[in-house]
């Protein structure tokens, strides 16, 4: 058989081409393979979405390149297939900058992470997804190529929380996405010997006017915003878990500066709401938190208002859900709105804040029940 016809499967078989036998594959190292946090389906314009990160570690001692990225349920049927561009836009994690140029080669001590989002039909959501990691090593014959098989990965059949709103009226756009490289789904910190992602479902809040416009007149004046000051939400019945109010707010959108990791929240509410889940609000405006610590509060009850402080390119309201009361040191965790109506998006934020959105495609119900919004939607509120 041509060597250039060869494939290795590592770990699983020594395939050849008909005529030839199977043969066992050698034992060998290769990826440390690891899922941090299992899969949990959320309602996403309709349909279920999983959103998860697959680390890819390379312990051996030479450079292991990935060429293709399957992903399957337990009954063997494919719910993602990446190769070429496709993987390289969805493998990242720190130190990524540094392989621009060949994003998918995995020096010896390198580790990678896979962006994984699934869309699988309603009717069948999985109940656990393996991985089959396609990747060559430089040692090799280039005609080489290894499979690497992964172990199960449950999928988490625990609802998301459900909320109320965060904020009341509109229009409101929520801004996210999965692709953004600095975007809160891809942002880790590891603030106590700990790598975590706690905005893995963040989303942040920007009033418009009907035209699509974020301010009244000056975007550089942070008075002209349209959200600025809007009176944010107590989204369930809660515990106020930890509050902070004594950052200045700039007055002009281009003085703000980078702050330190610790102040990057700005003026901040968290709220417990029970089962180790805690809603996060930041950037708040000086002096308009109107809780303290340990207080109950009621689900639609005010407690704040929407500001400029911490680290922030406009006045908007971060919002997201994690696991611990903490800002940075906790994962993100899912969670739906009760209730919203969903009148448009942008397909691209080149004319965000400056051009009206995009309306919806003909027949998607603009009242949304128990889901989250999906990137770059525009939404109202009940009042």
């Amino acid at each position: 058989m041509p060597r250039r016809f060869r494939l290795l499967f590592a770990g699983v078989l020594c395939l050849a081409w008909p005529g030839m036998q199977a043969c066992a594959a050698p034992v060998q190292s290769s990826f440390h393979l690891h899922v941090p946090v299992a899969p949990t389906p959320v309602t996403v314009a309709g349909r279920p979405l999983l959103s998860y990160e697959l680390w890819l570690s390379n312990v051996r001692e030479d450079t292991l390149s990935v060429q293709r990225v399957e992903v399957v349920d337990e009954q063997g049927r494919t719910l993602a297939d990446w190769q070429g561009e496709a993987l390289e836009a969805r493998l990242g994690g720190p130190g990524a900058r540094q392989y621009r140029e060949a994003p998918r080669a995995l020096v010896p001590g390198r580790w990678a992470v896979l962006y994984v989002e699934l869309s699988p039909d309603p009717a069948r959501v999985p109940g656990s997804v393996r991985h089959r990691i396609h990747f060559r090593a430089d040692t090799d014959d280039a005609a080489v190529v290894h499979l690497l098989e992964s172990a199960r990965i449950a999928v988490r059949r625990t609802p998301p929380v459900m909320l109320g709103a965060p904020l009341s009226g509109g229009p409101w756009v929520a801004i996210h996405h999965p692709d953004w490289a600095r975007g809160h789904r891809r942002m880790h910190y590891a603030v106590n010997g700990r790598a975590r992602i706690p905005g893995r479902y963040a989303i942040d809040w920007i009033r418009l006017d009907a035209q699509g416009r974020q301010s009244r007149g000056d975007d550089d004046r942070v008075a002209d915003w349209h959200g600025h000051g809007a009176e944010v939400l107590a989204v369930a019945d809660a515990t106020v878990a930890a509050v902070r109010d004594d950052m200045a707010e700039k007055t002009s959108v281009a003085a703000n500066r980078k702050n330190a990791l610790g102040d990057a929240t700005g003026n901040y509410i968290a709220l417990d709401l029970g089962e180790g889940r805690y809603a996060f609000y930041e950037h708040l405006r000086p002096g308009s938190v109107r809780v303290q610590v340990g207080q109950r509060v009621r689900r639609g009850e005010a407690i704040g208002a929407l500001g400029f402080t911490g680290d922030s390119t406009g006045p908007h309201l971060h919002f997201h859900v994690a696991d611990a009361n903490s800002p940075l040191d906790a994962e993100g965790v899912p969670y739906v709105f009760d209730r919203f109506e969903w009148i448009g998006r942008y397909d691209s934020l080149d004319g965000f804040g400056k051009a009206p959105w995009s309306p919806l495609a003909e027949g998607d119900a603009a009242e949304r029940r128990d889901e989250r919004p999906a990137p770059n939607s525009v939404v109202r509120f009940p009042p």
